[in-house]
């Protein structure tokens, strides 16, 4: 009985000797292996620790806007000036070509004279048939017969060039001259004698031959001037040309 009561004390001690000892040894090894760690890795930190922090832009106060509106305005009105002038300056330039350019000649509308005086013995019909007494027969015609005596002197009706002098079966020896505008006048049947040559320059009015006697194609007629003019080739009414 009594050597039981002497185990105990002794067993308890022994008890506490070996928690102290398994203390000490998980201490120790807890140590060795933070020793035992790399530096950097001892001491790293967290990402989201190292990281700068994002600073959220200020919004600027009423006052501070107001006086950042003020200084924009301000540089505004400084530009604006030089932009006018600008503007001003190519404007002047895109105007100056039109202002240096020479006005278009106006276009003169010829007119006409007659080229002898006398009644006008055959009309002027191109749409619609008249008759004609040597023929004895309707037919359109393209000149404006005008009764005038053998030696009559003939006048250009315009100013213009001589263009051609050929003999015409039905109007005898023809004159036609070429006026400003696409316009042409024609004058027979003239002399031989007197008649400009060809390509000469003749003003309004200037003789240009003197009548002669009549074809067999208008005998009928009588002596007389057969007077023609065309517009770009076309026939005309010289009664609607002529100066009244």
């Amino acid at each position: 009985m009594q050597n039981k009561n002497k185990m105990i004390p002794m067993l308890v001690s022994m008890g506490l000797c070996v928690a102290a000892l398994t203390s000490g040894v998980a201490y120790y090894s807890a140590h060795r292996i933070k020793d035992n760690l790399p530096k950097d890795t001892a001491q790293a930190k967290p990402q989201a620790e190292i990281s700068s922090p994002v600073t959220a832009p200020q919004t600027p106060t009423l006052d501070v806007a107001k006086q950042e509106r003020a200084q924009q305005k301000e540089s505004q009105k400084q530009v604006q000036p030089d932009s006018d002038a600008k503007t001003k300056t190519e404007t002047k330039s895109q105007e100056a070509p039109s202002a240096e350019r020479k006005p278009a000649p106006k276009t003169t509308e010829v007119t006409f004279c007659w080229p002898v005086q006398g009644e006008v013995v055959l009309p002027y019909s191109k749409d619609k048939a008249v008759y004609d007494p040597t023929l004895e027969q309707y037919r359109t015609n393209d000149t404006l017969c005008i009764a005038a005596p053998v030696n009559t002197k003939v006048a250009a009706a315009a100013d213009g060039i001589v263009k051609e002098i050929k003999d015409d079966p039905e109007n005898g020896r023809t004159v036609m001259i070429e006026h400003s505008n696409g316009w042409r006048t024609t004058y027979g049947p003239l002399q031989k004698e007197g008649l400009p040559e060809k390509d000469a320059s003749v003003t309004q009015g200037q003789t240009i031959g003197t009548v002669d006697h009549p074809t067999k194609y208008r005998s009928k007629l009588g002596e007389h001037l057969s007077f023609g003019i065309t517009k770009d080739g076309q026939s005309v009414d010289p009664q609607t040309k002529l100066e009244k």
